[in-house]
């Protein structure tokens, strides 16, 4: 397994940190890193590749990629099916969602066609900030959520740096 695949343990640190045991998790992008989040979370994963659904306890949702409006916008190939995901959303209350899927060569601005239905009071983790596309999905999605975020550099066993980031809901107070 290429561990430079995988989220850095940084951020399941964090995620221990900060949300509670048994709180519901929606991941974009299924791998290894399932396993460990499975053991702690209800755990939702949506998933492209056949290949990755069903390696953790997670529930998967297999939703192929579709054509996407502002995917092409972003010159990326397409997203996740929506309306599998909308169900979800519209079942379920995330409190932490984590962006680390599809893979970079298909792009993950699609996710920005949620916004409508995406909650603001959530946690947002974004992986590979480091790449000039998902930083600038972090950006756009931190204008949209007003909560405050905070990034995070993270060194792999390769030493190859890997940059990562949250958007922090807005507490009553804050401003």
């Amino acid at each position: 397994m290429n561990s430079d695949w995988m989220m850095p343990d940084d951020i399941f640190t964090w995620i221990e940190t900060n949300i509670k045991k048994g709180e519901s998790v929606l991941e974009f992008g299924s791998g290894h890193g399932s396993i460990k989040l499975a053991k702690h979370y209800n755990l939702f994963s949506v998933e492209h590749d056949e290949e990755w659904i069903g390696i953790s306890d997670s529930t998967y949702i297999h939703a192929e990629i579709e054509e996407n409006v502002i995917s092409a916008v972003n010159n990326q190939q397409g997203w996740y099916k929506q309306s599998l995901i909308r169900k979800v959303l519209k079942e379920n209350n995330i409190v932490l969602f984590i962006i680390d899927g599809p893979p970079g060569n298909i792009g993950r601005h699609g996710l920005l066609s949620l916004l409508d239905i995406l909650p603001q009071s959530a946690f947002y983790v974004v992986d590979d900030i480091h790449r000039d596309e998902e930083l600038d999905l972090f950006n756009k999605l931190e204008r949209w959520h007003c909560g405050k975020s905070k990034t995070f550099t993270a060194l792999y066993d390769s030493g190859k740096e890997r940059k990562w980031g949250v958007l922090l809901p807005l507490i009553r107070g804050d401003s």
